[in-house]
Parts: C-alpha cells; structure tokens; sequence
C-alpha cells in the first residue's frame, strides 16, 4: 500500500500519517524482534524461515520510511519520531549484523562449491613450516584421482 498525496485526499493523508506515526513505536519493536528472528533462522541456515520473514519485514519497513519521509519534511520533527530514532540505529545495525552473517554463508558455499568442482587449489596459498608461502607445483595430484 503506497501512501502518497496523489492517492489521498489531504485530510486522508494527515490522518493516515498520523496513525503511521502513532504505530511507528510498534513497528519499531516489531522490526527489533524480527531482525533477532531473522538472524536466528541465518544462524541456522533456515532459508525457508528467513524467506518467511520477508513480507512482513518489509511491510513494517515501508511504513517506518513513509513517516521517516513525512518527519524529513517537517520544519520541526515530532518528538515522538526523534525518540525512536536509537531504536532504529540499533535496528539498522542488527540488519547490518543479518547482512554479514548472509554474506559469509554465501562465501562458504561458494567456495565449498569450488572446491566440489576442484577449482579452489589454484586459488589457495599453502604455508610451509617456516611461515612461508610454498612454492605450487603447476598440477595437483589429490585433483587428478
């Protein structure tokens, strides 16, 4: 549901961003609570889970962005908006944290992927005793078999 001047009338509209503005301190604890859940699911590698959060991740998102745009435009922003404001920093860096922990899982199956397909031995630096990187010979054997 997109919330703009040209879809309302503007007595609908102050009406419709108030009530958003009322919500905005549920909808803050709700996208805490569902950050925490989703990084729960990526701890677990429950894609499924994490999918499952998606719709209703991003409709509480839509609607803190539509106040936050409405707070940017104000000549004094309500306080109730400013007091939320440490809430969604702690939010934005739980995101961060979900997009990290993501990222790495997608890393590991990259390279067990590569490593299935035997492309990673070209691109790994082996160490000898002294600390060294070891001089590669140009095949592998382990790949050959």
């Amino acid at each position: 549901m997109s919330l703009s001047p040209a879809n309302l009338a503007p007595s609908a509209l102050d009406g419709t961003l108030d009530a958003l503005l009322a919500a905005a301190p549920q909808d803050t604890a709700r996208l805490a609570q569902l950050l925490a859940q989703e990084f729960e699911v990526l701890k677990s590698r429950d894609m499924a889970g994490f999918e499952a959060l998606q719709e209703e991740r991003n409709q509480v998102l839509q609607r803190l962005s539509q106040v936050a745009q409405w707070a940017a435009g104000q000549e004094r922003v309500p306080a109730q908006w400013q007091n939320l404001q440490d809430p969604l920093q702690q939010c934005k860096q739980d995101h961060l944290r979900n997009i990290q922990l993501l990222q790495r899982q997608l890393q590991a199956v990259k390279g067990a992927l590569q490593a299935l397909q035997g492309e990673s031995a070209a691109s790994v630096d082996l160490y000898d005793r002294l600390g060294q990187v070891s001089r590669r010979h140009s095949f592998s054997p382990f790949l050959d078999a």
